[in-house]
């Protein structure tokens, strides 16, 4: 049999909610909008270092290695025919299912079956819904991989006894070491990465275990006997025997299972733009509904249903009436009222959704939409305005001694200030750039030295940065630095509630402002290409260079030519290394060409915390990190400077 052919756990756990997607994952030329996304949201917050860490906790075990199924399950046999042992990566063949489990251990007749991830878990977390014995939803993907896996082991080795573990990040655990990561190096392998693992670490080096095996039977068994859920498919109502059964049958005949479009298609990974689809590639989702709807490619060009901005309560009642273009919605089945939208002092959510909806079907001018509201907001603001933006990360593996996995760990901000006359400036762009230093204390301060010299009216853009200004409060509040009050007291003014309370960008967007060209989202880097494309003022100041004081003689108007919009800045940002000597024979940092967006930022600075980078690749990081910050904040602006223009 094909490699392929086989059901792995990957490819059970990857069409839990959609048989269908088992056939897209199987073949060649549907790209995925995941396919790059897990992977470097894994690298980010150190997940992938987590696998390595669970096997220094089970020592002395074998690695499988070999990407041979056959010889794969040779060398497992060899071991499991000790009385007791330990295996990485143990290959298990049962009819067409084939598994990799990250640890089996064998204690003579017991197996015990170790799926790690890292997911995070506490002593108190519930796996089960209060209504009724199911598994809670966010909970499914993880404990059905480990029933499949369960039940893959039962029918290869009927005569053990199999207990099964998820392995899961303790986050009520302190580490209590530092620099824990430094064990786990995330290295560059040829153009893949992987972990490196510091030779001779034991479990006695790396403190208190954060990493904990959670005993899962009782959900495996429920969901064994058909109980986990409600069946998402006619071929899971029939028993979890005949689902795996089945799901393996279509993908050795390599036949698409029956098509079912509803709810589910809304967030399917294979919904890719046609636009963006390369030579020889494909549309799982344009394929099921024309399929199942019959749809013809104009169909696809209208504005869906799915697209309606933080619309979940009423998708369902659509579908169940066969509707699904927001052209479809007459004025009852509209969110609100269309008429009047526009003398309104702000919109609420259900008036914010239909001005999308009668903008994107032409039943509105094509226009932006602006309510006064916003300008009497704007004369409240007091002069000068500081516009910052945050970066952090949150990893699995803890930096630093007493923290918490998945702590805020704030390394970087960036702050451009508008003066009364219009003028600009980029005030401050601050980053831990030493290896190994607890950022978060020295955060604050810096942001509290950049902000505290005038009462300036402070933007974000959405609830990131007050999240992590409540976090930082928490944590100074536990160290207690000599400063303890001054920067609590700064905290205190700028958080929600605050003499200071920051503007929230995004909140002004939600209630005052609309552009067709947006669609359904309010994400900085949509609204940002919308309004360069709307404005004649910013295109006037962006077309000439801008320089700040990263960003140099950089452009950030431009066409697209087939399009005629505005390309994204920070399409336009410069890949890692530009203009370093000698980068391109350096450590290969991030597995993308370009910092410009939240994980790649993530990511790159967690690999700044390791001893080992050259000091090529460590500056070519610092300056993509610097240049990525900068532009969040100059979007900001960029948007306030559009506002200035209506209003004027």
């Amino acid at each position: 049999m094909a490699n392929n052919s086989y059901l792995t756990k990957s490819k059970f756990t990857h069409c839990l909610d959609c048989p269908t997607k088992l056939y897209y994952a199987s073949n060649d030329g549907y790209p995925s909008t995941m396919d790059d996304n897990d992977f470097l949201q894994s690298l980010a917050k150190g997940g992938i270092q987590v696998g390595e860490l669970a096997k220094i906790y089970y020592p002395g075990g074998r690695d499988i290695e070999t990407l041979d199924y056959d010889l794969s399950i040779e060398q497992t046999n060899e071991e499991l025919a000790k009385e007791n042992a330990v295996i990485y990566e143990a290959a298990i063949r049962y009819q067409n299912c084939f598994i990799r489990v990250d640890v089996l251990e064998k204690v003579g007749n017991r197996l015990n079956l170790i799926e790690v991830k890292s997911k995070s878990w506490s002593p108190d977390t519930e796996f089960f819904t209060k209504r009724n014995p199911t598994i809670l939803s966010k909970w499914q993907k993880y404990l059905y991989d480990v029933a499949f896996q369960y039940w893959v082991m039962k029918k290869a080795f009927p005569e053990y006894r199999i207990e099964p573990y998820l392995m899961l990040i303790d986050k009520s655990q302190e580490a209590t070491i530092d620099g824990l990561h430094q064990h786990f190096k995330v290295v560059d392998d040829h153009g893949r990465f992987k972990v490196k693992v510091k030779p001779g670490t034991t479990a006695g080096d790396l403190g208190e275990q954060i990493l904990k095996p959670v005993h899962v039977a009782e959900e495996v068994l429920l969901i064994l006997e058909g109980k986990g859920r409600d069946p998402q498919s006619e071929l899971e109502a029939k028993g979890f025997d005949q689902w795996v059964d089945g799901l393996a049958n279509h993908l050795q005949e390599n036949k698409k299972y029956r098509v079912r479009v509803g709810e589910k298609c809304k967030n399917c990974e294979y919904r890719i733009d046609p636009k963006s689809l390369g030579h020889d590639e494909k549309s799982g989702f344009q394929e099921c509904w024309s399929k199942a709807k019959q749809w013809k490619e104009k169909d696809f060009e209208k504005p869906h249903v799915f697209d309606i901005w933080n619309e979940r309560s009423m998708q369902k009642k659509f579908l169940d009436k066969d509707v699904y273009h927001m052209e479809e919605l007459i004025p009852g089945m509209l969110p609100a009222n269309p008429n009047h939208l526009y003398t309104q002092t702000e919109w609420d959510n259900d008036e914010r959704k239909t001005v999308q909806i009668m903008k994107q079907t032409g039943h509105h001018g094509e226009e932006e939409a602006v309510l006064a509201g916003l300008f009497h907001e704007m004369d409240q603001w007091k002069y000068p305005l500081h516009f910052i933006d945050f970066e952090a990360v949150l990893a699995a593996i803890p930096f630093h001694k007493g923290l918490k996995p998945y702590d805020f760990i704030p390394f970087q901000f960036s702050c451009h200030t508008m003066y009364e006359d219009g003028s600009v400036v980029h005030r401050a762009d601050w980053i831990e750039e030493t290896p190994g230093k607890l950022p978060s204390i020295p955060f604050i301060r810096k942001l509290k030295e950049c902000l505290e010299g005038d009462e300036g009216t402070v933007f974000r853009y959405h609830n990131f940065e007050n999240t992590v200004l409540n976090k930082m409060k928490e944590l100074i509040q536990a160290r207690q630095p000599d400063d303890e009050k001054g920067l609590i007291d700064f905290i205190d003014t700028l958080v929600k509630g605050g003499e200071r309370e920051m503007v929230d960008q995004y909140e002004m967007i939600k209630k005052y402002y609309y552009s067709r060209i947006m669609g359904g989202s309010n994400s900085i880097k949509k609204v940002l290409p919308a309004m360069l494309t709307e404005s004649p003022k910013l295109q006037e100041i962006y077309s000439q260079p801008y320089s700040g004081l990263y960003l140099k003689e950089k452009v950030f108007y431009k066409e697209d030519p087939e399009t005629g919009l505005a390309i994204s800045p920070y399409k336009l940002l410069n890949s890692v290394g530009y203009g370093i000597p000698d980068y391109e024979e350096g450590d290969k940092v991030i597995e993308q060409e370009s910092i410009s967006e939240g994980g790649s930022a993530m990511m790159a600075w967690s690999r700044l915390q390791f001893d080992d980078l050259d000091e090529t690749a460590r500056q070519a990081v610092l300056q993509s990190l610097y240049e990525y910050c900068e532009l969040d904040t100059l979007a900001m602006v960029m948007i306030h400077q559009h506002w200035n223009y209506l209003k004027s």
